[in-house]
């Protein structure tokens, strides 16, 4: 067994966010702090933008600027990234994200990041190729089957997962 060191961001404000969980919502010092985060959405290094876009995914602002940040992320190289943008387009403008999700889920290479943005998509148009990759890739990671099945039974119900 191999001790891996814990993935964090260099960013230290990234690193005060993750430890701290401050608002980002509600007065100017949590105005303050978005801002900070979405600036980091477009840092040269791939895992403070990896970071600043979960945390600004999971978080609860949904204002212009973070939304265009979101939507900016989903085209980042970084695929883990792009991931985490993605899902918070889905949780914020799921009809947005539905066009990528489904290009998405016709690739090879699927991730659970995807699979997780088809579950706040919850759109049953999606159902055939979760169900496909369920046929193909299933059994072999509980995690991963946890997250294809809840995406599917959202995409079936029309209805997506309360948001982190």
């Amino acid at each position: 067994m191999t001790d891996e060191p814990e993935y964090r961001p260099p960013s230290a404000f990234l690193c005060s966010l993750i430890d701290d969980e401050p608002t980002l919502a509600g007065d100017a010092e949590a105005d303050a702090r978005a801002a900070t985060l979405i600036a980091l959405t477009q840092d040269a290094d791939p895992a403070n933008r990896d970071w600043a876009l979960m945390l600004l995914a999971q978080s609860e602002r949904d204002d212009d600027a973070t939304r265009a940040a979101l939507a900016a992320g989903m085209d980042d190289d970084h695929r883990d990234a792009a991931g985490e943008a993605l899902i918070g387009v889905a949780i914020r403008e799921p009809e947005r994200a539905l066009p990528r999700v489904a290009e998405l889920l016709g690739e090879e290479g699927i991730d659970s990041l995807t699979i997780e943005a088809a579950a706040y998509v919850a759109d049953p148009s999606l159902v055939p190729a979760l169900k496909e990759i369920r046929a193909e890739l299933g059994g072999d990671d509980d995690l991963f089957d946890q997250i294809l099945d809840e995406a599917i039974d959202c995409c079936t119900r029309g209805t997506p997962p309360e948001p982190l």
